[in-house]
């Protein structure tokens, strides 16, 4: 677990960098999120109850206005990633995070939150919290690995800070690390650091906010059996197709508004109509789906199967279209509340599938399917439920995972046929 050719003495002052770092990384997290909060109160209670319109007018123009201005900052800015998925994808390839993007991506993602965006903060706090890595790194002319330990030390001080817990973020960056280091100094260069950070990140936070990130959906009169192992399996496998549906139709829209690269700003503007009007008529679909999944699951009877259906599938298209019209903003909330939406109809169809099974299974499998990341899907989920379903989720992983590794491996290859098909052509 050590690299026997490093040295000492950098490698200490490389774990205090990170301890700064997560210091810093805890700080820009909660600033951002108090920022958020307050302004979406400001814009969304306050703005609507003095203006006095109709719910679904306003909504329509607080989302469409807010697209006018996405567009602007993109073209003011440059038409950069913030998907998650390709900035890590693009940092596991270098080991370096575009920190002359991180503010432009971060300005644009509080005004897509504030306008009532089906996405998440945790996108562009990865690329400020990583790009602060990089840049330190630069700075200090850090070699080649202890740049790549400082951008993977940032995004985990961040998540750790989201959820008050230092080992997620930490394993998701030994998750993510198939192009550093192999084998057993992985450990030494990328978890060890990780954890550290991210364990300063965790107090600092926690010391700011006041209170631990709460377990969000807790189902009291739940006791685990075997037979929900067994429900588990198809929940989790239903969990998977969310998540891969989600990242193949995002692709999907990424292709259709490829063309409007140029008029990035009429870009904008029609993620924010579509916006306005899906928001104006499904209001759940709003926001990231934090509190949204909250009602879901307390008014499920209420709502019924084809609307939580309605629900699963307006939330995932409205996610996907914001992203690939420029909207700036993560997508882990959004697409646990489609996954969420089909467990609890999958409960009222089959009455004898505990709830908490349907919430954790599915939650589970859709993490796995976005993120890739097995240890850091279970480690979150068990964050947002109580520690009972943990059997539950453990197979519904395991279910999601060779879904997504057969789903991956048969895309691949389809995609080799294809290539040699057109060598032969040729």
């Amino acid at each position: 677990m050590i690299d026997t050719h490093a040295k000492p003495v950098s490698y200490f002052k490389l774990l205090a960098l990170v301890t700064v770092l997560g210091l810093i990384s805890a700080l820009i997290t909660f600033a951002f999120m108090a920022l958020v909060h307050q302004g979406t109160a400001l814009v969304w209670e306050e703005a609507a109850f003095v203006l006095g319109l109709d719910p679904r007018l306003f909504t329509f123009l607080v989302c469409t206005l807010g697209g006018l201005l996405v567009g602007l900052l993109v073209k003011f800015f440059g038409d950069h990633s913030g998907i998650f998925a390709e900035v890590m994808q693009e940092f596991g390839k270098t080991g370096r995070f575009d920190y002359r993007n991180a503010p432009g991506i971060v300005i644009t993602a509080f005004v897509s939150l504030l306008s009532g965006a089906s996405l998440g903060p945790e996108a562009p706090l990865a690329d400020a919290c990583g790009g602060l890595g990089t840049w330190t790194s630069d700075k200090l002319k850090l070699s080649e690995e202890e740049t790549r330990t400082m951008g993977y030390s940032g995004v985990s001080a961040m998540l750790a800070a989201f959820i008050t817990s230092p080992f997620s973020g930490a394993l998701l960056g030994l998750e993510s690390s198939r192009s550093g280091p192999g084998g057993r100094k992985t450990y030494f260069w990328v978890l060890f650091p990780s954890l550290l950070a991210s364990a300063v990140a965790t107090v600092v936070f926690v010391l700011l906010s006041g209170t631990f990130f709460e377990s969000l959906y807790v189902f009291p009169d739940y006791m685990p059996r075997l037979v929900d192992l067994l429900y588990a399996a198809p929940l989790g496998f239903i969990g998977g197709m969310v998540g891969l549906l989600f990242m193949v139709s995002l692709k999907i829209l990424q292709k259709v508004f490829q063309p409007m690269k140029a008029h990035v700003v009429l870009r904008g503007l029609l993620g924010g109509v579509g916006m306005g009007i899906i928001g104006a008529l499904l209001p759940l679909t709003l926001f990231s789906g934090e509190t949204g999944t909250s009602d879901l699951i307390a008014n499920a009877a209420t709502i019924g199967v084809l609307m939580l259906v309605v629900l699963c599938i307006a939330k995932l298209f409205a996610t996907t279209l914001l992203l690939a019209t420029g909207w700036k903003g993560g997508y882990i909330f959004p697409i646990m509340f489609g996954s969420i939406a089909l467990g609890l109809a999958a409960n009222l169809i089959f009455p004898e599938i505990p709830v908490a099974v349907a919430v954790a299974a599915t939650m589970a499998g859709t993490l796995v399917a976005a993120m890739r990341a097995p240890l850091f899907a279970a480690l979150f989920t068990v964050t947002l439920v109580q520690r009972e379903a943990g059997a539950v989720i453990a197979v519904a992983i395991v279910v999601s995972a060779l879904l997504t590794a057969l789903v991956t491996l048969y895309m691949s290859r389809r995609a080799e046929n294809q290539t040699e098909s057109l060598s032969d052509t040729e």
